[in-house]
């Protein structure tokens, strides 16, 4: 058989929740493609809830047969968008990836052992509960941010008033679900916090299948960790913890209301102790790169590197720990280069970073710092290491200096409506982004 470009193997063996309780494929699959509404306009994929259909029945949907027998026809996906324009550019796409790690490398058809769509990978989510209003953040991932979008709906394109949907979502599995089960991706909301959380772990502890699995949890490190929760995590094969901090001090304030920087610094030392005491565990850094935070991201770069080569030495980017093993030994477990995973904010692109005017100085500050962290390297296992890492530092770079689709004044009058919501100003918690932007912007509001 020849290659199949549109063939991914996250149809046959994964499934993906968003916090409403909507099944997709994955979480770049752009449900909302217009390609496939139904006739009266509204996305397909709306119908494919947990909060109606088991997710076993949701697989086994017409929808996603078609979608498993068009991608083995080779048929162009419109929903697979974002991995066709990565294939076209040359980049290996998360389906590419997808099928080397779960489909041993191939890139044209399932395995036979996923001829009975067995559940290897779930994405899954406890729902919006969460206790930050982040600013990248809207009611659709948090109810803490359902009064202001109560307010802000329809003054800006991506604002919707979202909080008529559930806070929190059952996941009311059968123990048998997670018996085939090698990762568990856990996002919210904040998913610690949920009341559902602990029952879910609990359930898979009891199956007996906990041992089996790899568990990825993404946290806004606003609270530390306790032993309820270190206790019962302790019992899963391996644990990626990505700590979503997006600034320090004042900055981390700002953007993740309200969340407090002393907590903020007091849980990812807490987090990162406990990885040092017990290797299972991998500690990530994983911020969200927007226009707020990016003159403070060499700062954090700094942070990050003083935390970890205070518990892991000064090689810390270039160390292969047990978790590397991990990665080898049981499919799509991610090993992180320098426990560093960041993310490019992309919308809404009113806060994308590439709208700061001057970023010769901070791209230039951004791969000195790399080249620090990685200028030890000798071997070739660190060499590759060295590689990975500056690859996505230059991936940061590239998106900070490519030409902005959108303008610095809606920035500005987003920022201030929310700062008169929350009375907060973006001049005392960004002073240098502000003073780079002052002679060019209004500060004023659409409210």
């Amino acid at each position: 058989m020849s290659a199949c470009k549109s063939f991914c193997i996250y149809p046959w063996m994964h499934l993906q929740l968003k916090p409403n309780g909507q099944a997709k494929p994955c979480c770049r699959f752009n449900h909302m493609n217009p390609a496939y509404n139904n006739a009266d306009g509204v996305p397909a994929l709306a119908e494919y809830n947990v909060n109606k259909m088991t997710l076993t029945e949701i697989s086994n949907s017409e929808f996603w047969k078609q979608l498993r027998q068009d991608m083995l026809d080779g048929k162009q996906i419109p929903e697979c968008h974002k991995c066709d324009r990565d294939d076209e550019h040359g980049n290996f796409s998360m389906r590419f990836n997808a099928n080397r790690q779960w489909n041993d490398g191939n890139q044209d058809a399932p395995l036979d052992k996923y001829n009975s769509l067995k559940f290897e990978y779930l994405e899954l989510t406890t729902g919006r509960y969460c206790n930050l209003k982040c600013r990248m953040c809207s009611s659709d991932l948090s109810t803490s941010w359902d009064d202001d979008d109560k307010v802000l709906a329809g003054h800006y394109y991506d604002r919707k008033d979202f909080s008529n949907r559930p806070s929190m979502l059952s996941l009311d599995f059968n123990e048998e679900d997670f018996e085939n089960t090698k990762l568990i991706k856990l996002t919210g909301g904040e998913p610690m916090l949920a009341p559902t959380f602990i029952p879910f772990i609990d359930k898979i502890i009891d199956s007996g299948y906990a041992k089996n699995i790899n568990l990825e949890i993404y946290t806004n490190a606003s609270w530390v960790p306790k032993a309820k929760i270190l206790d019962r995590l302790d019992k899963f094969k391996n644990l990626n913890i990505f700590l979503s901090i997006d600034g320090l001090n004042e900055v981390n304030d700002y953007v993740r209301a309200p969340s407090k920087w002393e907590v903020v610094n007091e849980s990812a030392e807490t987090w990162i102790k406990y990885s040092k005491e017990n290797l299972k565990y991998s500690i990530v850094f994983s911020p969200t790169i927007s226009l707020y935070n990016i003159l403070n991201f060499p700062s954090m770069l700094r942070w990050w590197k003083d935390l970890q080569t205070t518990y892991f030495g000064e090689d810390f980017v270039l160390h292969a720990s047990d978790n590397e093993k991990a990665a080898i030994q049981y499919p799509g477990y991610i090993f992180n280069v320098g426990r560093l995973s960041p993310t490019m904010l992309q919308t809404p692109t009113y806060l994308s970073p590439c709208l700061l005017p001057n970023k010769v100085k901070v791209a230039k500050e951004i791969a000195a710092i790399s080249k620090e962290l990685v200028k030890n390297a000798t071997t070739n296992s660190e060499l590759k290491y060295a590689s990975a890492f500056e690859y996505m530092i230059d991936h940061i770079i590239s998106h900070l200096v490519k030409a902005p689709v959108d303008i610095l004044q809606t920035f500005v009058s987003y920022s201030a409506d929310l700062d008169k919501l929350r009375s907060q100003k973006l001049q005392d918690a960004c002073p240098e982004l502000w003073e780079q932007i002052k002679d060019q912007v209004e500060y004023k509001g659409k409210l």
